[in-house]
């Protein structure tokens, strides 16, 4: 089992020295993390004659009495294949805790973040490798002995391998009530033709799962001055019919942030007032007609920072 002992003279990928790690020292995490960078993304590498080009991140997941890392979320990739690894303090050293097998991981950059999904209090795991010009989203909880995905996934006929559908992904939070949805945004359509639809995935009995298809999704945040106004072009996806529900998002699920007055018409007509804001309801919802090409047009005053978020569902596209 691969190990890192905390008292050894360790080295970075170029070779320069970092210096001696001892009990009475906090550990360099990245240290650490680089020490556990999988053997197999350097023969992969090597195996297709590409230089070995590494690239790590993580987030501590805990930390002992002192400060130091306890459990450590890492991802690695030689910029084409990755890897995840959860990293545990065992006795002077760390040992490779778990690493999910199965999935399809790829991407030239990464980024590892913690948060709360479902609002208990214990954060998820989020990571993100880059590919292209799209990102490629993973979400997992930590269960103290293995990383369990709540990404939905597709299998990739190729390699056998389950690919995260999340690409383009974005979280949202519908309800505005502190539990957190995806907002995958369908790929450009070449030549202004209408897209797919974007899809909304909500957690349920620990995954994530299609929950609807919507028009767009859009967020707003007032700045100082004088109101401001935005328009957006809005075109109807693929297969979308009506009725159609707007819906705006005032402000964060804790009250803060909560818009005081905004204009929202769609095509001219005027579809929420600043008196709909009256109270900095958390929801406002309007039905409304669209065509297919329409527009969107935002007229934000009320207090500065305060953010909204206008979302336009299709019942015709809905997921049963």
């Amino acid at each position: 089992m691969t190990r890192f002992h905390r008292s050894i003279v360790t080295a970075c990928a170029a070779g320069s020295l970092l210096g001696t790690i001892t009990h009475a020292q906090a550990p360099n995490t990245a240290v650490i993390v680089e020490q556990f960078y999988p053997q197999t993304l350097t023969d992969l590498a090597v195996d297709s004659g590409e230089p070995d080009t590494r690239e790590q991140c993580f987030s501590v997941w805990d930390t002992d009495g002192h400060g130091a890392p306890r459990t450590i979320i890492a991802a690695y990739t030689n910029r084409t294949t990755a890897a995840i690894r959860v990293l545990r303090a065992e006795g002077d050293g760390f040992i490779v805790a778990a690493e999910p097998q199965g999935l399809a991981l790829f991407g030239f950059m990464c980024d590892v973040s913690l948060i709360d999904l479902d609002a208990d209090g214990r954060n998820e795991v989020r990571v993100d490798f880059s590919a292209r010009a799209d990102t490629v989203s993973w979400l997992f909880t930590w269960d103290g002995q293995q990383l369990v995905n709540l990404a939905p996934t597709s299998l990739t006929p190729a390699t056998g391998r389950q690919a995260s559908n999340l690409v383009r992904a974005s979280l949202v939070d519908v309800n505005n009530d502190g539990v957190k949805e995806i907002h995958v945004a369908s790929e450009p359509s070449p030549g202004g033709t209408p897209s797919d639809a974007d899809l909304i995935y909500r957690l349920q009995d620990g995954r994530f799962v299609e929950d609807m298809r919507v028009v767009g999704l859009w967020a707003f945040t007032r700045t100082t001055g004088t109101p401001e106004t935005s328009l957006q072009t809005v075109v109807l996806p693929q297969g979308a019919t009506g009725p159609y529900l707007l819906r705006v998002l005032n402000g964060l699920p804790d009250g803060q942030l909560r818009a005081t007055s905004a204009e929202i018409s769609l095509n001219a007509v005027e579809v929420v007032t600043p008196s709909d804001f009256a109270g900095e309801p958390a929801l406002i919802d309007r039905a409304v007609t669209l065509a297919g090409e329409n527009q969107l047009t935002v007229r934000f005053a009320g207090k500065p920072s305060s953010t909204i978020t206008v979302l336009i569902t299709s019942a015709g596209s809905n997921i049963p």
